[in-house]
């Protein structure tokens, strides 16, 4: 996969009626290079995993691509293997038949690449070989076969393509396996995979075994765990989403996407403790769990209680980006990789939804005095919502604030925890309305966010709508004034553009920022 922007992918996109893609020069930051890589282009993966097999096409920027076409079957290719040490003769069929299905869609999409690869079951199997030749013949796949730790490494990189700053275990349940990395400093460093995955155990339990016991001996054997103490658990996979879904569902929380949940580490093991003991009956009647999931529900329960036991990590936090992701970013250079996920996704979002291309930079250079004690995780957010504020401009104007608050909210982008995605929903509906509703507040409230942090929000949207206003679409025009704070007032100095700056409008929007600041409003001067 290369990188950079090929005029002719920008040319088509224009002349496909999508977005106008502005060049990007050597003094744009790495982040705006890197919403630029590949816009336009699709690219496909395709897991063929031990339970499910899944075609995953990606669109947008190199470094946050965004999945525009997702679909799974269920064919459980490793069920039945721990007695008979084959593939699945059933899933086998099906996969092969759905395989195909994926590969004439990838190919009707017309991506630009597709990379097809297999974990623990092929990798295992008897037959597993014979599959794979099967494949290259029809449909003419050519399928990678990752070993242990190429899935480890993999799947590592895809928590820190979403969270780079990742710090603790990175642990990956699928049908099969499990895969533990330890990650820091922008690394995968020690790893392991494990024959702990549920299809595995339940065929165990079918038969008898306790499985607590293997699950406990097996971690216990990896002696770096221990330097997961105090840090932070990242769950992967199929089975360990459903946890978090019977969690959220559960404390009725009021955002429920899966990708940055977290929780307390000894809190969740005990939850776990809860579901790994219900009965068939009880699994049935838990909330938010498909059908398909429940027979890995206390199989995948026993490993997390027990990882969590042995590693003692701080807290655990759900990705929902793994391997598949991982190949995705293993592709990229370094320079690539060190982009911010969360600006060059928001970089590239602000490129297809918002009408004036290149302000974000410009708002996030003028609102960048407004907080003097921001920190820099703040500061990121803020330079975030900037590239993002006016994703709501094509909805009807009554309902602007609304629907940016739900679009910004649950928009694709990494490198987000809940409170941070509530923050940057906040300051998008404040953009609108000049203000946020209640229960937009309880909601954020519920997530994490405390009372400064929504006066926060509301401020930043604040001050983009008076941005909107003053600069026309122009980022030159913010260039020439900036905000002068002192311990009582607000007064914006205007140096060029000044005509811009007067006006009703404008000197009433100062109002409403300095106002919620807790300020005087001063004369705008030039």
């Amino acid at each position: 996969m290369t990188s950079g922007l090929a005029e002719d992918a920008a040319a088509q996109s224009f002349a496909a009626g999508n977005v106008a893609v502005l060049p990007v020069g050597e003094a744009a930051g790495p982040e705006a290079r890197a919403a630029h890589d590949y816009l336009g282009r699709r690219v496909a993966v395709i897991d063929i995993g031990s339970n499910s097999i899944r075609l995953v096409v990606f669109e947008g920027s190199a470094r946050a691509p965004i999945p525009i076409f997702n679909e799974k079957v269920m064919c459980g290719l490793g069920r039945g293997m721990r007695a008979s040490g084959r593939l699945n003769p059933e899933g086998v069929v099906q996969a092969r038949a759905n395989l195909g299905r994926f590969a004439g869609a990838a190919a009707a999409m017309k991506v630009a690449s597709l990379s097809a690869f297999a974990t623990a079951a092929v990798r295992e199997a008897a037959d597993g070989p014979e599959f794979i030749d099967a494949l290259r013949r029809d449909p003419g796949l050519e399928v990678r076969v990752l070993s242990g730790e190429d899935e480890a490494r993999l799947s590592a990189y895809g928590v820190m393509a979403g969270f780079p700053r990742a710090e603790g275990i990175v642990g990956d349940l699928g049908g099969g396996s499990l895969e533990l990395v330890r990650v820091g400093g922008e690394q995968a460093h020690e790893m392991a995979t494990l024959p702990l995955g549920p299809l595995r155990l339940n065929e165990a339990m079918a038969q008898g075994e306790t499985v607590g016991g293997q699950v406990r001996r097996a971690l216990t054997g990896i002696g770096w765990l221990a330097g997961a103490e105090g840090k932070t658990l990242y769950a992967v996979g199929g089975a360990w989403r459903s946890l978090a879904k019977v969690h959220m569902a559960q404390h009725d929380r009021a955002l429920r996407m899966i990708d940055g949940y977290r929780a307390g580490a000894a809190d969740f093991a005990d939850f776990a403790k809860l579901l790994a003991r219900q009965s068939e009956r009880g699994l049935e009647r838990l909330p938010a769990i498909s059908v398909r999931r429940i027979e890995a529900v206390r199989a995948s329960a026993i490993v997390l209680r027990r990882l969590i036991r042995i590693a003692r990590p701080a807290q655990i936090v759900f990705a929902a980006r793994g391997v598949r992701e991982g190949v995705l970013y293993e592709a990229l250079d370094l320079k690539a990789r060190r982009a911010d996920p969360l600006l060059a996704g928001a970089a590239a979002y602000g490129q297809r939804f918002c009408r004036f291309t290149g302000l974000g930079p410009a708002l996030a250079a003028w609102t960048a005095g407004l907080f003097p004690q921001e920190t820099p995780e703040r500061a990121r957010l803020r330079r975030a919502a900037c590239e993002i504020a006016d994703a709501g401009w094509i909805d009807h104007p009554d309902y602007r604030n609304r629907h940016a608050w739900d679009r910004i909210l649950t928009a694709p982008l990494m490198g987000l925890d809940h409170p941070g995605r509530a923050f940057l929903a906040l300051t998008a509906s404040a953009r609108y309305s000049g203000g946020i509703q209640e229960h937009m507040e309880g909601i954020a409230r519920d997530t994490g966010l405390g009372e400064e942090d929504i006066r926060d929000a509301r401020a930043l949207g604040q001050a983009l709508r008076l941005g909107y206003t003053v600069a026309a679409g122009r980022p030159e025009i913010l260039a020439g004034s900036r905000f002068e704070r002192t311990d009582r007032g607000l007064a914006l100095q205007v140096e060029t553009h000044a005509a811009h700056y007067s006006g009703e409008a404008a000197g009433r929007r100062l109002g409403d920022l300095a106002a919620t600041l807790e300020l005087e409003p001063e004369p705008i001067l030039d």
